[in-house]
């Protein structure tokens, strides 16, 4: 992974994540970017992890021109922050928290609060967490791009 602008999809491992993948490629595409997806799994799913899924979503990565790394750690949050980070991440795409809310999102805007945030529900729509006023503009453009 080079230290580049590029966009970071934070993926979870199941298979209905392709969704955050195609919208993270549609980012990268408009902004002529590369794509880099992330997922990091707990360190006790070492063995119970579905490589099918995986595999299905390293291949969904492959066809939108992506590399797909796995991690195994216990605090996904702040190792997505470390590999945004490391590769230069100018947006990042994850999916929407749903009950109970673990604070992936909330983590990853503390450490990273320039870095727009966008958050794929499972119907497809998209929220966006934008960097402060200063970036008003891009904020109401990227909110415009994504058709929310």
């Amino acid at each position: 992974m080079s230290r580049n602008k590029t966009v970071l999809v934070c993926v979870t491992g199941q298979r209905d994540c392709d969704r955050l993948i195609r919208v993270g490629k549609r980012i990268s595409d408009e902004r002529r970017i590369p794509l880099q997806v992330l997922c990091v799994q707990p360190t006790s799913a070492g063995f119970d992890t579905d490589g099918e899924e995986l595999d299905y979503l390293r291949e969904t990565a492959r066809d939108a021109g992506a590399e797909m790394t796995v991690y195994f750690n216990d605090d996904a949050p702040l190792m997505a922050v470390g590999v945004a980070k490391q590769i230069g991440a100018v947006h990042i795409v994850t999916g929407m928290a749903e009950a109970p809310v673990n604070g992936f999102v909330e983590v990853l805007h503390r450490f990273l609060p320039l870095i727009p945030i966008s958050m794929v529900g499972k119907d497809g729509k998209i929220y966006n967490i934008c960097p402060a006023k200063k970036d008003e503009q891009a904020a109401k453009d990227l909110i415009l791009q994504s058709g929310s």
